[in-house]
């Protein structure tokens, strides 16, 4: 790729991710319905508990919760968390600045529980419980266990984020949140917001229909055929508050390839599945210490002017065939039927577009109007969470590669892509991305 598109395209990225301090500053100043900014917990982010939408942006993987705390303090503030593992994928503590990047995490391996206590991601075993602490000022040359630290900051945005529960209706992971004490006093927690009920919210509607907005006046996002991945390795650069446990590709999408002189009908795309410990089936996560490639990994078809999610599919509710997983983007209209879909070991994710009535928000939580061409775009986001050191061919390892190498590094790991029409993809599956 042309070193002027490379930079055209990071351009447009940082355009349409918006990640400024203002906007970070209001997102963190503005409490879910009901709650205070005084409570512990005030804000959640989960796209099925979202009755008002308004958290469904800086991209949220679809199958996660994340809960935020403000603290605000100097080097005399204790804070502490008290909690118990929780059943689920993955569990872990971040803070974040106001330019939404990440200062210092711990991961649910990194935490060790109370004495007689046992840390289910470690190995196989009940969920005990822990005890955390947010330090404010740098860490030293050898950090506390269990403690994180804001560094020179004063005030902070505390995540706490569960991947995919183990239990379907409980996206606590069958757990009280942690306590939050602040100089000894426990803060009120805001209460946990179940899930809504189906087509209740604006996402759950979102694969309803096909796109009926405008198309935008001049190109906001450049898009490629095939699709250009860009890979991310969560560091203090990488914005919209990224999980320090995670490796990201990323590609943008366009409607402009649907239309002439193009006329395709969707995107595919196919890679082999790492392999995960399935919890919800009942394995443990630590065996991604040991014997998988992953803890968890998704696919997700996002909207890159609200930077909301459209739809995720995990890892485990992805069709496979021979290993390897094959994703169709598109609108309902253009839809492969359920045969052919298995017939070719693929699952259909929504493009996504509004309904009639239905707005979106972008990143400052304001609505954002009809005339705007959201869904025009989109971003395709693959995300690996802890991957075991061992395997190499995953982004963490493949990321210390030239570009030019990451492809043959990965082999058919690597997130093959391109647009297709129906008919060849009726005939030949993935095999249409060559037509």
């Amino acid at each position: 790729m042309p070193l002027r598109f490379r930079f055209a395209l990071r351009a447009a990225l940082a355009i349409a991710l918006n990640a400024t301090h203002a906007v970070a500053q209001l997102y963190w100043d503005t409490p879910d319905p009901g709650c205070a900014a005084t409570q512990s917990w005030y804000m959640q982010t989960n796209v099925e508990t979202d009755t008002l939408g308004i958290r469904n942006i800086n991209y949220p993987e679809a199958s996660a919760t994340y809960w935020q705390t403000k603290l605000i303090g100097n080097t005399s503030t204790s804070v502490t968390l008290v909690g118990r593992f929780p059943r689920g994928r993955y569990m872990a503590i971040q803070l974040y600045d106001e330019q939404r990047n990440v200062i210092d995490a711990i991961g649910d391996t990194m935490i060790d529980p109370d004495a007689g206590q046992h840390n289910p991601f470690r190995s196989p075993g009940p969920l005990g419980t822990y005890r955390l602490n947010v330090v404010f000022g740098r860490a030293p040359r050898t950090p506390a266990p269990n403690t994180v630290y804001t560094g020179e900051l004063t005030s902070v945005l505390m995540v706490y984020r569960i991947y995919y529960s183990d239990l379907a209706n409980d996206i606590t992971g069958g757990v009280p949140l942690p306590e939050v004490r602040v100089n000894g006093v426990a803060l009120t927690p805001c209460p946990v917001r179940p899930k809504a009920p189906p087509e209740s919210t604006v996402w759950s509607r979102l694969d309803n229909g096909d796109y009926a907005g405008p198309a935008p006046a001049a190109p906001l996002l450049t898009a490629t055929n095939p699709p250009y991945w860009i890979l991310t390795v969560t560091n203090r650069r990488t914005p919209h508050y990224p999980s320090a446990d995670n490796s990201y590709f990323a590609a943008y999408i366009s409607r402009e390839f649907l239309h002439a002189p193009h006329n395709y009908d969707m995107v595919v795309v196919r890679m082999r599945a790492p392999t995960v410990p399935d919890t919800q089936a009942g394995e443990s996560p630590s065996l991604a210490n040991t014997s998988r490639e992953v803890r968890f990994w998704s696919m997700c078809q996002d909207e890159p002017i609200s930077t909301g999610v459209v739809r995720c599919v995990p890892d485990n509710r992805a069709r496979l065939k021979d290993g390897l997983a094959t994703f169709v983007i598109s609108d309902p209209s253009r839809k492969p039927s359920e045969e052919t879909l298995i017939r070719h070991g693929a699952t259909w994710i929504a493009w996504g577009a509004l309904q009639p009535g239905d707005f979106v928000y972008d990143p400052e939580i304001n609505p954002i109007p009809a005339s705007a061409p959201t869904f025009y775009y989109g971003g395709l986001l693959y995300r690996q969470t802890v991957p075991n050191p061992a395997w190499q061919k995953s982004m963490v390892n493949i990321s210390n590669l030239p570009r030019s190498q990451w492809k043959s590094a990965m082999g058919d790991y690597w997130p093959d892509s391109g647009y297709c029409r129906s008919a060849d993809f009726e005939l030949l599956g993935f095999g249409c991305v060559s037509r």
